[in-house]
């Protein structure tokens, strides 16, 4: 087993230097971060286009407290790419120089297709604008698969599919099996729910094959938002596909899990995080949570326009607190909080275990609890984090080099035990009723277990992926999130879909041109040219 315990190699603190990427023509450029009024800032230099900045986070104690939780990982080796060498680490090229991945593949997607059944302003993909189709066929997508199961030192768990629209591809269902067929402990799909609104069928089987979380895109609770952004009323599609997962759920005993995915665009759908927050809690049944996502800038854009749109992670918590109340801004952790607790089970199970060290500033999140009388307690209020967290790291390094490492499962348990805050439980819950929730969330019990319990329990975080105005190589190293391309290469999400951009060079690579597999595929094209139709009672 390689280890997985490492420190943060980036220095700590403001101001620091870093290097970016000119929006303009993609040239890779030293960039200074330094904070200005209360807010952290990126200014670079072109030697063509002249000078830039932009908001890098717009709170400053918040990003030098997510600086504190950073860890890095071990590296990235994919036997399956032929274009490695042997035992070469994972890297792509940003203007010529390249960059080792730092951390293991988190989550990975896989683009089923660049087809879609929509054309939203706000998609970067533009899947219905390329005049040409990408869409691997299932040979080729099991084989990306076992690239990813294949990954060393630490073997990729989670695959999300996505597109495009994903469930309008032929093999769907039939790769959702595969997927799990392969020891994938999480499969999802990312989807705009048009399919499983209108097709009960398609949604039980692709339950059935094993298929546990719908990311399920939501930007709003009122049609003006969906008319904004996707050019049509998808409301009722929402709440279709949350009633048809309800209804799946009481028929068959399970069903797939629902975490909600607004674009979160300033001025246009930022006023109703409150509402999406209190939606989801309405609907705990079926929603464990909400992946909020700030819209990245891509093409041409003003500088008014980049100042006046632009919306950070401090944002969003900020906007959160105001219109819910929930939390407030010590409630919110970075993603590597958690990196610990992968770490110590990585040692304890003598097995590589996935470890979320992306960069401290990629991703932000907390975990909030709802008593039966609505009252609402943010998971860091009775938990001390820091104790937990820094505790647990102690307890890791002394059981990597013990003889008897289950051992030190007790100290974990006495550890919980002591950072524990009783006065500040939910109420009606005990501190042993917690320990034992903690317990069957661990488990492969989870979800029947987590259901004895009556309090409600929802996930809010938010991740901003990169545009070229405030991309940061740093984080790019440290990317969580990859892609896997059909002759299997691993490419972080934002060198895919910035910076580099990977994504059209992989498109075109592997794909056919669209008058081509029209004339091959009569069928779905009809099907997919009437899907573009806006329905009637869809249109402003």
């Amino acid at each position: 087993m390689t280890s997985t315990m490492r420190n943060y190699t980036v220095k700590k603190g403001l101001p620091k230097d870093t290097k970016s990427v000119c929006p303009e023509c993609g040239k890779i450029l030293d960039a200074k971060l330094y904070d200005k009024n209360g807010k952290v800032v990126m200014d670079k230099k072109c030697p063509e286009h002249g000078e830039f900045s932009d908001i890098y986070w717009s709170d400053t104690e918040l990003f030098l407290k997510a600086e504190e939780f950073a860890h890095d990982g071990v590296g990235l080796k994919n036997p399956m790419d032929k274009n490695l060498k042997d035992g070469e680490n994972v890297h792509v090229f940003v203007d010529g120089q390249r960059v080792d991945m730092l951390t293991c593949s988190a989550l990975a997607n896989i683009d089923l297709t660049n087809r879609c059944n929509m054309n939203c302003p706000i998609c970067f993909a533009n899947a219905n604008q390329q005049g040409y189709v990408y869409e691997p066929d299932f040979e080729t997508l099991t084989k990306m698969l076992d690239a990813l199961r294949s990954e060393e030192p630490i073997k990729c768990t989670a695959v999300q599919f996505s597109g495009g629209e994903p469930t309008i591809h032929p093999d769907f269902v039939k790769i959702i099996k595969a997927a799990k067929d392969r020891g994938f402990a999480q499969v999802q799909v990312a989807t705009n729910g048009i399919e499983f609104a209108k097709r009960y069928d398609l949604l039980k089987a692709a339950s059935e094959a094993g298929l546990n979380t719908i990311y399920l895109s939501f930007d709003g609770v009122s049609d003006e938002i969906y008319l904004q952004a996707r050019d049509r009323k998808m409301f009722q599609t929402k709440l279709d596909v949350i009633s048809n997962c309800r209804k799946l759920k009481e028929e068959t005993g399970k069903c797939p899990s629902i975490v909600l995915v607004p674009t979160i665009v300033k001025g246009m759908n930022d006023m109703q995080i409150g509402d999406m927050a209190r939606f989801a809690f309405d609907n705990a049944d079926i929603i464990r949570g909400i992946n909020f996502q700030p819209v990245a800038f891509t093409g041409r854009i003003t500088n008014e326009e980049r100042s006046e749109g632009r919306f950070t992670l401090p944002d969003l918590v900020k906007a959160f607190q105001e219109q819910t109340g929930y939390t407030n801004k010590g409630d919110w952790y970075p993603v590597p909080v958690v990196a610990p607790i992968s770490d110590f089970a990585s040692i304890i199970l003598n097995q590589n275990k996935v470890t979320f060290t992306t960069h401290p500033h990629c991703g932000i999140a907390t975990y909030v609890f709802m008593d039966e009388k609505g009252n609402v307690t943010p998971f860091p209020r009775f938990i001390n984090v820091r104790r937990f967290t820094e505790g647990l790291q102690e307890i890791s390094a002394k059981a990597e080099k013990a003889a008897f490492k289950k051992l030190y499962v007790m100290k974990l348990l006495k550890l919980l035990d002591s950072s524990i805050i009783e006065e500040n439980l939910p109420g009606g819950m005990s501190k042993k009723q917690f320990k034992k929730m903690m317990t069957s969330i661990m488990s492969k019990r989870s979800k029947t277990a987590l259901a004895s319990f009556s309090w409600k329990m929802m996930f809010f975080g938010g991740m901003h992926f990169q545009d070229s105005f405030n991309y940061d190589v740093e984080r790019l190293r440290r990317c969580g999130v990859h892609y896997i391309t059909p002759d299997c290469q691993v490419i972080p999400f934002c060198a895919y879909n910035g910076g580099p951009e990977y994504r059209a060079e992989i498109e075109k690579k592997f794909s056919v041109p669209l008058d081509e597999w029209k004339k091959k595929n009569k069928k779905g094209a009809e099907e997919l040219e009437a899907a573009m139709v806006v329905p009637e009672d869809q249109k402003a």
